[in-house]
Order: structure tokens, then C-alpha cells, then sequence
């Protein structure tokens, strides 16, 4: 009964990202005291504001700004709308102020019409954000894949920020992009509007990353399960952080997605498989994880794979760990034969056969050309990445038995 009880804990805290980003409140460097101060001195003192948020995804931008959200409309009730909007669902202008029209008043408890048109709902927008100022209350604007919103004629965003230029208005506008560079997609009209603070969501530290364990994995006191469980079972956890092989562990993790997003994951099938009996956590939980969560598709394609395919991307491997950052298949046959003239090998294909295995990889989808990069040249010419990591490659090395060179 405590196992199961301990379980559905550990569960909803690793499904809740809210839950999760809450270990990083007390820091007042992360990126939710940060964003809470921009938002909160905003209320406090009748000012408009906006503010990007770039990283990739699984940082928890958005789990982030729902829990600054959160805590601010329980600080400040009453005096907080919130209006989402989603790049993928709104881009288009027409379509997110009639969605900003629906959800202000909703918010409001105003009467929706679905036939006003674009530019009702646009000074509609424009009017009761003129309203919740002069009643002392901001609207939140959070523009997730705020990069999508920046394409077309940006009307949104434009009057949108133009209508915060006035002193009456009383708004906050939150962008979320994966895009690093989003706003260098801003018209000049609209960047110039446009606050230019950024939040950048970068992979944890490794101390962030243990605190982040152990907030997590310790059982509270309060929880209700038997104290000596309890005990035990954090006494456990402890001593699999400190253990050298959960690092190598950790480290092969972060080495392939140093997000947080798969950090949770990794934990999730950790804890799906605790021995029910004991009711503790082992480092062989984690070590299954570690095999669940390992990305095996590219990997299994390497088994079957020729010597001279094999050869083929060891030698993109190595111009990309040399920052070429274009290279063809004739820059591919050089690094094969300066790894040929090195190593004294007998394999020696000729021109007609590595073009055939360079276009077998590319079927494979191994590799891939380079989009809008060289489309009108022959295959020799183009530009081409591969579409392994690293590690995957060096995996299909260690489990072909035949590699002829040192792995």
C-alpha cells in the first residue's frame, strides 16, 4: 500500500511540469524570478512591458510562465487577464484577433459575436485594453511559437504593441520561441515597439540537476506514508546520486538532450520500474531507464549498413567535428582517403561504388542534403549533414563486429 502510494506521488509530481520548474523559485537568478519581476513590476507600477522567451524545446518555457502566472493571480487576484495564443493555431491575423476577442470576453463575461470582422475585433482589443487600464488591470498576452506570428504583414503584432504605447493601455506581452533569432524577424515598425528583453532557457547546471533530483525523488515528511519507508527510501535515492555510475549514467543522458523535459522522462520510466516488494529505488531502475530512453531507431539502421557506408559517415563525423560546416560528397571522399593513406587500409572502393553507397545512406535517410543549398547541382556537389548524433554512430561501430579501423 505505501509502495503504490509513493508511486502515485512520485508520478503526479513528474507529470505536473509546474510542479517540476518550482524546484528553481527560490533562485533569484532563474528565469522564473526573473520573468516574475519583469511581470509584477508591470502590475505594481501601471506599465507596459514584453519580453521573449528562447530555448529549445523541453526547457519548460511555457511550464515556467504558467507558474509565474499562477503564483501572481494569487497574489494579485482579480486584476490579471490572460489571453494564449499558439503560432501554429493563430498566425493568421484574422483568425488571433477573433481569438483575443473570444477569450477577453470570456475573461469579462461580455457577449461574443462570431460575425464581427477582423478590424472589429482588432479596436475591440484595442478598447478594453484601454478599459482594464483605467481600471487598474493588465492583460497578459503569452504568444506561443511567437517566431510563426512574425511571419506575413505582422498586423497582429503591430497593433497589438502600437496600442501599448498609450498611457491608458495596461498590457504585458510574453513571446515563446524555440527560434533564437525571432526578433530579427520583426518588421522595423513592429521591433521598434517591441521592449527587446529575452529569457534565455539554457540546459541545467549540474547542480541545478541534482537539486532538481532531489526535489523531486525524497518523499515528503507530511505525505503520509510510514515514517521508517520514508526514511529508507531517501536514504536510497541518496545514495544512488552519489554513486559514480549514476553520473556516467546522467552523463550519457544529457550528452544526446540536456533539457529538462527529458530529464523528467528519463525519471518517469526510472520510477515505473521500482521493485513493488522492496519498494525502493535501485541504480538498476535507472540503468533500464537509460536503455529505454536511448533514441534507437538511427541506431538499429547501422546495423546492416556496408563497411564502406560505415566509412562513409565516420568521415562526415570527423568534418563536422573539424567545424566544416559545408561539405559534399566529393569533401567526403577526401577525408576517406586521408583516413585510407593514415591507417594503411585494404579497402579501396572505386568513384562509381561510393557514389552508390552515398546515395544508399541517403535513402536510409542516414544523411540528408542540405535544404535550398545547391538543389540545380549533381549529387557529387550538394551540400549534406548527417542525421546521427555522434554517439548513435559510435554505437553502430561498437556492434559491427567487422570495423577493419580502431573505433
Amino acid at each position: 500500500m505505501a509502495v503504490e502510494k509513493a508511486l502515485t506521488l512520485l508520478r503526479a509530481r513528474l507529470c505536473d511540469p509546474t510542479y517540476v520548474h518550482a524546484a528553481f523559485k527560490s533562485c533569484p537568478q532563474s528565469n522564473y524570478s526573473k520573468l516574475k519581476l519583469l511581470i509584477a513590476s508591470s502590475i505594481a507600477d501601471a506599465y507596459n512591458n514584453s519580453a521573449l522567451l528562447l530555448g529549445p524545446r523541453g526547457s519548460g518555457k511555457i511550464a515556467v510562465v504558467d507558474l509565474v502566472l499562477e503564483d501572481l493571480k494569487a497574489e494579485h487576484p482579480d486584476t490579471i487577464s490572460v489571453i494564449r495564443l499558439s503560432g501554429l493555431l493563430h498566425h493568421d491575423d484574422n483568425c488571433a484577433h477573433k481569438e483575443i476577442a473570444r477569450q477577453l470576453c470570456l475573461e469579462h463575461q461580455l457577449l461574443f459575436s462570431k460575425m464581427a470582422s477582423s478590424d472589429d475585433n482588432s479596436q475591440f482589443m484595442i478598447d478594453m485594453m484601454r478599459e482594464c487600464g483605467l481600471a487598474h488591470k493588465s492583460i497578459v498576452f503569452v504568444l506561443d511559437e511567437f517566431d510563426l506570428f512574425a511571419q506575413g504583414k505582422q498586423r497582429l503584432l503591430y497593433s497589438l504593441l502600437d496600442a501599448m504605447q498609450t498611457l491608458t493601455s495596461q498590457a504585458v506581452v510574453i513571446g515563446v520561441s524555440c527560434q533564437l533569432d525571432a526578433d530579427q524577424l520583426l518588421e522595423k515598425r513592429v521591433r521598434s515597439r517591441f521592449s527587446h528583453r529575452k529569457l534565455l532557457f539554457v540546459p541545467p547546471s549540474r547542480e541545478d540537476i541534482k537539486r532538481l533530483l532531489e526535489y523531486i525523488l525524497y518523499l515528503p515528511q507530511d505525505s503520509g506514508l510510514p515514517s521508517k519507508y520514508i526514511t529508507e527510501f531517501n536514504s536510497r535515492v541518496q545514495n544512488i546520486l552519489n554513486d559514480k555510475k549514476f553520473d556516467k549514467i546522467l552523463d550519457s543522458l544529457l550528452d544526446v538532450d540536456g533539457t529538462v523535459s527529458n530529464l523528467v522522462q528519463f525519471l518517469f520510466r526510472a520510477v515505473s520500474f521500482i521493485n513493488l516488494e522492496s519498494g525502493l529505488l535501485s541504480l538498476d531502475n535507472f540503468k533500464n531507464a537509460q536503455i529505454c530512453n536511448q533514441r534507437q531507431p538511427k541506431t538499429d539502421s547501422l546495423h546492416d549498413v556496408s563497411i564502406l557506408e560505415l566509412y562513409i559517415l565516420v568521415c562526415m563525423n570527423r568534418l563536422e567535428r573539424k567545424e566544416q560546416d559545408l561539405y559534399n560528397f566529393k569533401s567526403v571522399m577526401k577525408e576517406y582517403k586521408a583516413i585510407h593513406d593514415a591507417y594503411k587500409t585494404s579497402d579501396s572502393y572505386e568513384h562509381s561504388v561510393c557514389l552508390r553507397a552515398f546515395e544508399h545512406l541517403l535513402e536510409r535517410e542516414l544523411i540528408s542534403f542540405v535544404e535550398y543549398k545547391g538543389r540545380n547541382l549533381s549529387i557529387e556537389f550538394r551540400p549534406v549533414k548527417l542525421l546521427i548524433s555522434p554517439r548513435e554512430l559510435y554505437l553502430g561501430l561498437k556492434s559491427n563486429s567487422s570495423c577493419p579501423v580502431q573505433k
